[in-house]
């Protein structure tokens, strides 16, 4: 062999060798990036925090309401509701006596003697006395305040 063909071969080694670095450098680097990227953007499978909500339902309204709360915490129904009467979100009274609750109107929509606001949790229907007592609820009850047909006898629903 020739001491130039000898040269040639150690230069084209050298020169695939120094390829061979930069090609295992740039893998290195971008797998850093990859992995400092994946650790930085948030996870998209995070839980939202629980939340109880309220769902109001009518002929001409119809709306969610959420309330944070711990996952086995549980809150009074009829302590909620005095928050959403205060914050007017929506628009609601209450007539209150010492044995019961109702609800009297939301955004305007009143109880007439044919028609009224009924409070169900988990689909059973919840009345003024139970609700003076106190409902206790938590996120995974269903809560509906529906206004619909309504039997009265003196101004006071019949269950």
């Amino acid at each position: 062999m020739s001491p130039i063909s000898v040269s040639k071969r150690k230069s084209n080694r050298n020169q695939m060798q120094k390829t061979y670095k930069s090609l295992t450098c740039l893998v290195l680097v971008t797998c850093i990036l990859l992995l400092v990227r994946c650790k930085s953007t948030p996870n998209a499978k995070q839980t939202k925090p629980p939340e109880i909500q309220i769902q109001f339902l009518s002929r001409e309204y119809e709306e969610t309401k959420l309330f944070p709360s711990g996952l086995f915490e549980t809150k009074d129904l009829l302590f909620l509701l005095a928050e959403l009467s205060k914050k007017e979100d929506p628009s609601m009274r209450f007539i209150s006596t010492n044995r019961t609750e109702e609800i009297m109107e939301v955004n305007g929509v009143r109880n007439t003697w044919n028609e009224g606001w009924v409070v169900y949790v988990n689909g059973e229907k919840m009345d003024g006395v139970q609700m003076k007592r106190g409902v206790k609820v938590r996120p995974t009850d269903q809560i509906q305040i529906k206004y619909e047909a309504v039997e009265r006898v003196f101004g006071r629903p019949i269950n």
